[in-house]
């Protein structure tokens, strides 16, 4: 949300002069909200990687085999990544990123075109 707040403060006189142009503010909303979900989605995309990847060269982490001097490996930690849970996540992040994404996308459309161009 941060990033796309800022986004909205240094593309000011972008927006204004596409309102002056005749974006209506639906346009304007809906082209900080699809940047918003396209940097979400390529974030949660390189998360889900690293997380496989972590999972996969990590393998399996004894954990009372040589403690207890047992060797059957009833007790070590298998990292495994489930479906559900990747699922779960990118419902979580596509929530956050629409609801984050919402407050600059609404700030944006709000803006007046002629006080926009006159920013500086």
């Amino acid at each position: 949300m941060n990033i796309m707040l800022v986004s909205v403060d240094e593309r000011i006189r972008e927006i204004g002069l596409r309102r002056a142009l005749g974006a209506r503010k639906r346009h304007i909303k809906l082209q900080f909200l699809a940047e918003t979900l396209l940097i979400m989605l390529i974030g949660g995309a390189i998360g889900v990687l690293l997380s496989y990847v972590i999972a996969w060269s990590v393998g399996t982490l004894p954990m009372m085999g040589p403690l207890f001097e047992d060797d059957s490996g009833q007790g070590d930690i298998h990292l495994k990544i489930s479906v559900m849970t990747v699922f779960l996540s990118g419902a979580v992040l596509l929530l956050v990123g629409v609801i984050s994404g919402m407050v600059p996308a609404m700030r944006a459309s709000k803006l007046d075109p002629v006080e926009a161009l006159r920013y500086e």
